[in-house]
């Protein structure tokens, strides 16, 4: 990632920070950037502006998006937003107006380059990097409901993070700011989520795809300095192979091993893919994680990523060290948020019930749980919720779970792992490219039932590919034991708790051994976190051998992230005990 931050603080009422590159020094103003990003910042000047471009657009490798600019300096919000939905990449924009001294930021459609704001009087901080906000936050307050949705979902919604001065900034949103730190938002654009009606048959759906998806991957390859195809046993990384492959691209593959986490079969469904595209292909152990891997973890992404997840970390180590300081790392993130039906299994009458659907099959804690541990009246906690469905463009049910999967659970968790990745290198996935983007959300939900458009689309690519089953699932796509077993999923997650209490009855998993050393370092890190009710949590770790492991792990995410600082000196006395 490239670590552009602007600091307005003319009366110096944030923290300190260390100091990086300074691109622009002015009284109370200062930009800088990370001398040690993955990727460059592509930056232009005249007499007018400065700009700098932190990510990719198409077609402006030399020159900046000229015509969005001047529409935003003349404050053409109409232009300015029809321009913004032609630009296919990731980014954020920064221009300084040199004669207003006003600062201009716009993000892309989807944001997939996250953008934390931390806001307080007469001050503001933007910045690509969430440790650089939570550090130069005086005052570092809990938002008790940003924690309530991180213990729900492992994410906040919307704009909220724990923090309650620090927001991320909301997709194609233009930030204003002025020389006293006055700010001013306005929505350029909004992706439509909603499927326009289509007399496509499947085979002229999935040839418009296949175009797409062949020229995003054309478009991938320009980008990517020795690129290197994360390959799992699933279909998103599979059809990213056979779209690069299509291409003529080079490219090489490579798998993680690691017990409890990937099976066997991943690995062998991995080696074949690699193996008939005449690919190099290495697959890479990674050890348990330690409490030094989670401490690393938590001054990368503050705990936007669950600390569990650092075992990603020796994985990327491994792959650097392999193929060096230019690789591109190459995923097939997005492809389950846009060619498998959205839908949730069954009607939603309107916002309302989608609220209460998401909850049940998405919260990792019950709302009462989750009320009692941030000191929220349930009925409070609720209400919330339900107002930010409610303020969804859309009104159907599954529109607005549709939305949901890209606008929050892309956004706020999958993104936030693709922020991670670029602290070591480009991360870049096809998926996410406009066009196809556009006519995957577009197509008719009839035809992704069952996965038959998915299908469609990769016997397009690559026949072999198709007929290969999907890992951890019987038979290949459209197979009568893949159908079997998918439609079994689907009247699961239309039924969550019931499908819930079923399988916690056939698998009997139980939490974790009380004197695991997870449960030492949760214990520590909860008597050290006074926003957390030890009232609501010493019952859960009372029971802890009886709770989902997943539980667990995301109290011991909150109460090391609400103070990092704070956090990290417990994970320092643990960071050469085992966790999982």
């Amino acid at each position: 990632m490239s670590g552009l931050t602007l600091r307005i603080d003319p009366a110096q009422r944030l923290h300190r920070l260390t100091p990086r590159e300074s691109v622009l020094a002015a009284p109370g103003a200062l930009l800088e950037l990370d001398p040690t990003a993955s990727e460059p910042t592509r930056s232009w000047e005249d007499h007018r502006t400065l700009v700098l471009l932190d990510g990719w657009i198409e077609g402006c490798d030399h020159a900046p998006p000229r015509r969005l600019i001047e529409a935003l300096l003349d404050e053409d919000w109409a232009a300015a937003g029809a321009t913004l939905e032609t630009l296919d990449g990731d980014f954020v924009l920064l221009i300084h107006d040199k004669a207003s001294e006003r600062w201009l930021i716009v993000n892309d459609l989807l944001a997939r380059r996250p953008l934390y704001l931390l806001e307080r009087p007469g001050a503001i901080l933007v910045s690509r990097d969430i440790a650089r906000a939570v550090a130069a936050d005086p005052d570092r307050t809990t938002d008790p409901l940003g924690a309530a949705e991180m213990l729900l979902f492992g994410h906040g919604l919307g704009e909220r993070t724990p923090w309650r001065a620090i927001a991320l900034l909301a997709p194609a949103t233009l930030l204003r700011i002025d020389a006293g730190a006055n700010t001013e938002r306005r929505t350029l654009a909004r992706l439509s989520v909603e499927t326009p009606h289509s007399d496509a048959s499947l085979n002229q759906q999935a040839a418009v795809l296949a175009d797409h998806f062949i020229t995003a991957c054309e478009r991938l390859s320009r980008r990517a300095d020795t690129p290197v195809l994360a390959l799992s046993g699933g279909l998103d990384s599979r059809t990213v192979a056979a779209g690069l492959a299509a291409t003529g691209t080079p490219f090489s593959c490579a798998s993680m091993a690691r017990a409890g986490w990937y099976a066997a079969s991943e690995q062998r469904l991995a080696a074949t893919v690699a193996q008939h595209l005449d690919r190099p292909w290495h697959c890479f152990e990674v050890p348990p994680s330690t409490g030094a891997d989670y401490l690393r973890l938590l001054q990368i992404k503050q705990g936007l990523n669950d600390l569990d997840l650092a075992f990603h970390l020796p994985f990327f180590d491994h792959l650097r060290a392999r193929y060096g300081s230019t690789m591109s790392y190459v995923t097939g993130d997005g492809g389950d948020k846009l060619l498998p039906d959205l839908g949730a299994g069954l009607a939603l009458r309107d916002a309302r019930a989608t609220c209460d659907y998401i909850v049940a099959r998405r919260g990792r804690f019950t709302l009462d749980q989750c009320a009692a541990l941030t000191g929220l009246e349930r009925a409070d906690l609720e209400r919330a919720l339900r107002a930010h469905f409610a303020a969804y463009p859309e009104d159907e049910g599954n529109a607005l779970h549709a939305r949901f999967l890209i606008h929050e659970r892309a956004r706020r968790w999958l993104f936030e792992g693709e922020d991670r990745n670029r602290h070591w290198f480009p991360s870049l996935t096809p998926f996410y490219s406009l066009p196809f983007l556009r006519a995957a959300l577009a197509a008719p939900r009839a035809l992704k039932r069952d996965y038959r458009l998915y299908r469609a689309l990769l016997e397009r690519l690559d026949p072999t590919l198709a007929a290969l089953p999907r890992a951890g699932v019987p038979g290949a796509l459209g197979s009568p034991r893949f159908l079997i077993h998918h439609r079994l999923e689907t009247l699961a997650k239309a039924h969550p708790r019931p499908a819930r209490r079923l399988q916690q009855l056939i698998r009997r998993r139980r939490g974790l051994d009380p004197r695991a050393p997870l449960i030492g370092l949760l214990r520590h890190q909860l008597e050290h976190c006074p926003e957390l009710d030890p009232g609501a949590w010493r019952p859960l770790l009372a029971t802890a051998d009886q709770r989902p492991r997943a539980q667990l792990l995301a109290l011991l995410n909150l109460a090391t992230q609400l103070d990092p600082a704070r956090g990290a000196t417990g994970l320092a006395a643990w960071r050469d005990q085992p966790l999982p």
